[in-house]
């Protein structure tokens, strides 16, 4: 009984003690435990730490890891795993563990290190290992992080087929298409170690990787023909299905629905080809056409969860608030159930449940312990939408306490600053950012986009977007803050060109406003309006768009200035 009103004592009064275990190791793992039952995550992760720094049970210093990675305390997790490999130098899953956090918190040499020592003790091998590596790493939302460590793997062991296309995809996903390039025809020049059929397999999926890579790197024309030409000599449907994805990268939307609407005639094929018809149709604004496709997937009982998250958007859109709840409650799993989930609360909001609503967050946060951040960050939006930005501010200054190293919570929390007209703490958080994550592409663009929008030290916020630009050329954000600190400088017709670029990429609201506005002060108000409709019909409660058409509206329109361009050094991309 002592015992245990002591553990909840310290569960409910437990600071930052970690380091200061003075009570027996008993102590702290059935507080810790207590905490896990209570929704605790980070009093756990403390507690077992605390019991880690002064024990030598590797069950126990594998627990503390564990919990720690599982509470989303990096920090915590370096620490535990640091004392776990003191304590077993030969455990690999030590080394793994350590390499995740030091991923988590963008130390990507230390990270590197951890996985080298994997990589080389393996009882799988090398090869088998990277690929392990690779598809643990492909769900990670730290895309430029995983990019940066790929690369240093690579570096390690410059002659493995499974580290240069771990390479490829990598940098494919952080938006970097010509080096997935260089890496992938790399890994294609090195014969596979695996069996035939596994061969074979593996070379096609890096073959149409290698393909997407080379289009969106701007050279669509000799994949799109070979693509064709394997449909000419044999048409299959997986021969179509390839050269219609590769049609959708290249976005030529027409000519892929052209050979999806022909795999919709073949009952193996059809659920694919409408779900990625409606996908199409949704993209364009059609929304009438794309409920049609998702509606006969729920009838052919095919891609449930996506047909139904996606009707419920088309009714949200509708303003069919009712409908629009139904569908989202049948979204089950899968990527679209959190946010689902999030967007019915948005709902409940809007609609005078806010009880209801933060009933159904309270319930989401104790089912997807993992998505905590993210769900309380939807939370804080929800109350800033609604006005109350102390409250969200309050909100995500709490969650800052309770997950420390989620980078998501710093940008949520700057962002909210800024709406308060904080402009001085909104850019504090953001340089403390880039200070811990000097090499992040999302930090340094975050921080030179928030300058640049304030008209602040704009030769150093072009700097910053400059570096996160090199580091991912296609990244449509990026390019859009490099067109905007353009704009800011007074070089409108250099922003164009960036901003045309990621508006091809991202027709959302934000990169509608900027680019509209572009062209406005360009002397073209009717280009300007065609962008904010066309982006309007897809993202049509965005808040900056609608502001951006009405102010522009109620001023007169700018002639274009009179100005020499200035010379831009990054290479221009083509609009």
């Amino acid at each position: 009984m002592g015992l245990g009103l002591a553990a909840c004592a310290a569960c409910a009064g437990l600071g930052s003690r970690a380091d200061d275990a003075t009570a027996p190791v008993p102590f702290y793992t059935v507080t810790a435990e207590i905490a896990l039952a209570r929704h605790q995550p980070r009093v756990a992760a403390l507690q077992y730490a605390a019991a880690a720094a002064h024990d030598s049970d590797v069950g126990l210093l594998e627990r503390a890891t564990q919990v720690a990675t599982d509470a989303l305390q990096p920090s915590l997790a370096e620490k535990t795993a640091a004392r776990w490999i003191a304590v077993d130098p030969k455990s690999l899953d030590a080394q793994r563990a350590a390499a995740q956090a030091a991923l988590a918190l963008y130390k990507i040499d230390q990270a590197a290190a951890h996985y080298r020592v994997v990589l080389l003790n393996s009882p799988i091998g090398t090869e088998a290992e990277f690929a392990a590596l690779e598809t643990s790493l492909a769900g990670n939302d730290n895309v430029f992080g995983v990019r940066q460590l790929a690369d240093r793997l690579v570096s390690i062991f410059p002659s493995s087929g499974a580290a240069l296309r771990m390479q490829g995809f990598a940098a494919l996903r952080a938006d970097d298409p010509e080096a997935a390039v260089h890496s992938l025809t790399a890994a294609l020049a090195i014969p596979a170690a695996g069996g035939h059929e596994e061969d074979a397999n593996a070379r096609r999926d890096l073959l149409q990787t290698l393909a997407r890579a080379r289009i969106m790197a701007g050279d669509a024309e000799k994949p799109l023909a070979q693509a064709q030409e394997a449909v000419d000599h044999e048409d299959t449907a997986d021969n179509r299905l390839d050269l219609a994805l590769l049609l959708m990268t290249a976005q030529r939307d027409a000519a892929a629905s052209q050979q999806l609407e022909i795999l919709a005639h073949d009952p193996k094929y059809a659920p694919v080809a409408l779900r990625l018809l409606g996908l199409i149709e949704f993209q364009e604004g059609h929304l009438d056409a794309a409920a049609a496709k998702f509606a006969q997937l729920l009838r052919a009982d095919k891609f449930l969860d996506d047909a139904s998250y996606y009707l419920g958007l088309i009714a949200d859109r509708q303003d069919d608030p009712e409908r629009a709840l139904r569908l989202y409650a049948q979204v089950q799993s899968g990527e679209n159930a959190v946010p689902a989930l999030l967007r019915a609360t948005a709902i409940l909001q809007t609609h005078g449940a806010a009880a209801a609503a933060e009933e159904l967050l309270d319930r989401l946060v104790e089912d997807e312990p993992q998505r905590a951040p993210e769900i309380i960050t939807a939370r804080a939006r929800m109350s800033a939408d609604a006005g109350d930005l102390p409250g969200a501010v309050t909100l995500l200054e709490r969650a800052i306490a309770e997950y420390p190293d989620d980078v998501g919570l710093r940008y949520a929390v700057a962002s909210t600053y800024e709406e308060q007209g904080r402009i001085s703490d909104s850019l504090h958080e953001l340089t403390e950012l880039v200070k811990v994550r000097p090499d992040d592409p999302a930090a340094l663009n975050a921080l030179g986009y928030t300058l640049a929008d304030h008209s602040r030290e704009l030769p150093r916020a072009r700097r910053l977007i400059e570096r996160a630009h090199v580091a991912s050329p296609k990244n449509s954000a990026i390019l859009d803050s490099l067109g905007w600190v353009l704009f800011r400088q007074g070089h409108a017709a250099e922003a164009e060109t960036y901003l045309r670029a990621a508006y091809l990429d991202d027709r959302g609201g934000d990169i509608a406003a900027h680019l509209g506005e572009v062209l406005w002060n360009l002397g073209r108000p009717d280009d300007a309006e065609h962008i904010w409709s066309e982006a309007a019909a897809i993202d049509g409660d965005n808040r900056l768009l609608k502001a951006t058409r009405q102010r522009l509206r109620g001023t007169p329109q700018a002639p274009a200035p009179a100005r020499k361009p200035m010379p831009v050094t990054m290479r221009p991309l083509s609009p």
